[in-house]
C-alpha cells in the first residue's frame, strides 16, 4: 500500500495588539483584518474589508508582513509601516498598533444619568410588563388547590385582570419560592391585550421595576433604563455598533450573515455584547442591577432586528426584498442571550417592510404624525434614509440607501460625535482658518455627520466647492492640495493645529459620498411626493428624526440639498424618534398597540421599481440640485449664475 501523502499545515503566527496586547495565533496568509477579528479587536471597516475605504489602517511595528494593496496610503504611511488590515497579511509573529480611534470607537460607552429634577412623562402608564407584591396562601387540606391557581387567586386580591398563564420555568420554580418565602412574593406579568403571562416568580422584594429601551442602529446603538412604577428616566447610554467593523451598511452585514459560516451568529453576539456593554456602564453608574430589568422594547430597521433577534436577514436585499416576520412575538431576554433578567420579555417594535423598520413605527408612535389634516413629512436620516408622508387619513412610506457617510463611517476622517470629534464648521469667508468646535474640549480627530454639513456649505458659500462637489484647487485659502492619486482634498486642521496629532481632511472621494447620501434622501422625497401629486409647498412641516437630526442646521441642510426648501419654522428636528417610540411603548400597553396598527397601516412605496428614482437621483447628485428653481433661497444667496 501506498503512503497517502498529505500536505504539511500552514505555519501559525502569533499577532498581537497594542493597546491591550490582545493576541490571536493564526495561519501564514491570514489577513491582519481577520487576526484582529480573532484576537477580539474591531477595526473600522465601512466597506466589510473589501479594500476600498482605506479606514481600517493598523502600523506594524515589528515582524514580517506581506502589505498587500497600499494605493490608498500616502509614501510617508506606508514608510511609516502603516498598512491596510484588509489587505495585510501575516507571514510571521508581528506586532500590530491600533490607532486610539479606532479602539475607543467600539470600546466606548458615554452614559448620560437622568437630572435628578426629571419630570415624569406626561403620556400613559400601562406597562407591557409589570411586577406586583403577592401574598399566596398556604394550601390547606380544605384549600388543596394548586400552586399556580392560589398564584392565580393572590394576582386578582393584587388587582390584576385577567387569565394569568404560566410560563414553564416558572412553573418548576414555584413549588420551592413559594415554600421558601412564606407565601410572600414578586410576580411579573406581561399582558399583551387580554392575554396575561407569569413570567417570573421571584421572593418578596426581589426588585423587577425596571424597563430598557433599546434603539439598535446601524452605526449607534442608544439605550435608556426606565422606572416601570413612575415611567422616569434613569439614565440614557450609547456606543458604537460593533457590527460596524464588518461592514457600514446592512447590506455588507447581510453578506456577511449569509455568506460566511456561523456569520449571523458572530453579528447576533456582537448587538448582544454592545447592549451588555450599555447594561454594565449603567449599572456603574447609576446603581441599578441588571437583574431589575423585567422588558426590554427595541427598535431599529429590518436587519438590525433580525439580527438582534438570530433570524436570517437573508432574503431582504434580494427581489422582492422580504424578511422573515415585521412583527414577532415577544421572546425571553435568556433566549438570544441578552445580559439582563433572562425571564425579562424583549418586545420588538414592529417593522413595515424590508427597509422601512420599527425605527419608523417607533417614529411614527413619537411624532403622532396621523394627529394632522395637512400632509407632514417624518424623514429619519441615517444608513437607510426613511421617509414617510401623511396625515389623519393616509400614510405612504419609502425607504432610500443614503450609506453611512453622515454618519461618519464613509469617509476618511469621519466619526461618530464623540470626544474629539469636530461637530460645527462656522463662518468661514475663504481666507481666515476655519472656525470649528470640537465635543470633549479635546485635540480634533477626524469629523462627525453635523459637521460635514456645515463644512460643505461653507465651501460652496466660500466658492472652495463648485455645485457639482469638485474642489477647486486654486482656491485663495490655500487649503485645497493634492492628495493621494493627485485629487483634491481640503485640510480642514493642519497637524499641530488646536493640537491636532495630524491632518484632518475631507477628499473628494467623501465629497463624492456625502453627496451620493444627500441625493438619495432628496430623490425619495421629490418621488415620493409625486407619487402623492403633492409638492413640497403642500406641506405642513417636515420632521426630522434621529439624534443626529437635533444638532443639523437647518439653514445648512437647505442649501446643500439635504432637505427640501419649506419655510425654515416648517423645518423641525425631533429627536432620537425611535428610542423615544421605544419608551413610550414599553409604559404603555395602548402605545405598543397604536405602533402595530400604525406599521399594519403605512403603504410601502418601492423606489427601486420607480422609473422616475434614478433620474431624481441624478438631479439632486448636485449642490444643491441641478434645478435651483427648486431652491429659491439658495439661489438667492449663491447670486447670478447660481455659483
Amino acid at each position: 500500500m501506498e503512503a497517502v501523502s498529505r500536505s504539511a499545515p500552514p505555519e501559525s503566527f502569533r499577532v498581537t495588539f497594542e493597546p491591550g496586547s490582545l493576541r490571536a495565533e493564526v495561519p501564514a496568509g491570514t489577513s491582519i483584518l481577520e487576526a484582529a477579528r480573532a484576537a477580539g479587536v474591531l477595526l473600522d471597516t465601512p466597506c466589510g474589508g473589501e479594500g476600498f475605504c482605506g479606514k481600517c489602517r493598523v502600523r506594524v511595528r515589528s515582524g514580517k508582513v506581506d502589505p498587500g494593496e497600499t494605493e490608498l496610503l500616502d509614501a510617508e504611511e506606508v514608510a511609516a509601516g502603516w498598512v491596510l488590515a484588509c489587505r495585510a497579511s501575516v507571514a510571521g509573529n508581528l506586532a500590530v498598533e491600533v490607532p486610539p480611534g479606532s479602539v475607543e470607537r467600539f470600546r466606548g460607552a458615554e452614559v448620560e444619568p437622568a437630572a435628578a429634577d426629571a419630570a415624569a412623562p406626561s403620556g400613559p402608564l400601562d406597562p407591557l410588563v409589570r411586577s406586583v407584591a403577592v401574598e399566596v396562601a398556604a394550601p390547606t387540606l380544605e384549600d388543596n388547590a394548586s400552586d399556580f391557581a392560589r398564584l392565580a387567586r393572590g394576582l386578582r386580591k393584587a388587582g390584576l385582570d385577567g387569565a394569568p398563564r404560566p410560563r414553564p420555568e416558572v412553573l418548576r420554580e414555584l413549588p420551592g419560592v413559594l415554600r421558601a418565602s412564606g407565601g410572600g412574593v414578586t410576580v411579573t406579568v406581561a399582558r399583551d391585550g387580554a392575554a396575561v403571562e407569569v413570567t417570573d416568580v421571584a421572593p418578596a422584594g426581589a426588585a423587577r421595576g425596571l424597563a430598557l429601551a433599546v434603539d439598535v442602529g446601524t452605526t449607534t446603538i442608544k439605550a435608556e433604563l426606565l422606572d416601570l412604577a413612575t415611567g422616569r428616566s434613569l439614565g440614557r447610554a450609547s456606543k458604537y455598533n460593533s457590527q460596524a467593523a464588518y461592514g457600514g451598511d446592512v447590506i455588507h452585514r447581510i453578506i456577511w450573515c449569509t455568506e460566511r459560516a456561523g456569520g449571523l451568529d458572530e453579528l447576533h453576539g456582537r448587538v448582544m455584547e454592545d447592549i451588555g456593554v450599555l447594561v454594565v456602564r449603567m449599572e456603574e453608574a447609576l446603581g441599578v442591577s441588571r437583574e431589575a430589568i423585567a422588558l426590554v422594547a427595541a427598535a431599529g430597521n429590518t436587519t438590525m432586528m433580525h439580527i438582534l433577534l438570530g433570524l436570517s436577514p437573508e432574503h431582504i436585499r434580494r427581489e422582492p426584498y422580504v424578511g422573515v416576520a415585521y412583527d414577532p412575538p415577544p421572546v425571553a431576554a435568556g433566549e438570544i442571550g441578552l445580559a439582563v433578567n433572562p425571564r425579562a420579555r424583549v418586545y420588538s417594535l414592529p417593522c413595515v417592510s424590508g427597509f422601512v423598520g420599527a425605527d419608523i413605527a417607533a417614529g411614527l408612535l413619537a411624532v403622532r404624525l396621523e394627529d394632522s389634516k395637512r400632509p407632514r413629512m417624518l424623514i429619519d436620516i441615517g444608513t437607510n434614509g426613511e421617509i414617510v408622508i401623511g396625515n389623519r387619513d393616509w400614510m405612504v412610506c419609502a425607504s432610500a440607501s443614503a450609506g453611512p457617510a453622515f454618519e461618519g463611517a464613509g469617509t476618511r476622517d469621519g466619526m461618530r460625535a464623540t470626544r474629539g470629534a469636530i461637530d460645527h464648521v462656522r463662518g468661514w469667508d475663504g481666507e481666515v482658518p476655519l472656525d470649528f468646535t470640537v465635543l470633549g474640549d479635546a485635540p480634533p480627530c477626524g469629523l462627525c455627520g453635523t459637521a460635514y454639513v456645515d463644512l460643505l456649505a461653507e465651501l460652496l458659500r466660500a466658492g472652495a466647492m463648485d455645485r457639482t462637489g469638485s474642489l477647486n484647487p486654486s482656491h485663495p485659502s490655500g487649503r485645497v492640495r493634492s492628495g493621494p492619486f493627485e485629487t483634491p482634498e481640503f485640510v480642514i486642521v493642519r497637524a499641530g493645529e488646536r493640537g491636532a496629532a495630524r491632518d484632518v481632511v475631507v477628499t473628494q472621494h467623501d465629497i463624492a459620498n456625502l453627496e451620493r447620501a444627500k441625493g438619495a434622501i432628496y430623490a425619495a422625497t421629490k418621488v415620493l411626493l409625486k407619487s402623492l401629486d403633492l409638492d413640497v409647498a403642500d406641506l405642513e412641516e417636515i420632521l426630522v428624526a434621529g439624534a443626529f437630526g437635533n444638532y443639523l442646521d437647518v439653514e445648512n441642510c437647505v442649501f446643500i440639498g439635504l432637505l427640501p426648501d419649506l419655510g425654515r419654522g416648517k423645518i423641525r428636528f425631533a429627536g432620537n424618534t425611535a428610542a423615544a417610540g421605544a419608551a413610550m411603548a414599553a409604559l404603555d400597553r395602548a402605545s405598543y398597540a397604536r405602533a402595530r396598527e400604525l406599521a399594519d397601516g403605512l403603504t410601502y412605496f418601492e423606489l427601486s421599481t420607480d422609473p422616475s428614482f434614478m433620474g431624481e437621483f441624478t438631479s439632486a447628485c448636485f449642490f444643491p440640485h441641478t434645478n435651483l428653481e427648486e431652491f429659491p433661497s439658495v439661489k438667492a444667496r449663491l447670486g447670478p449664475g447660481g455659483g
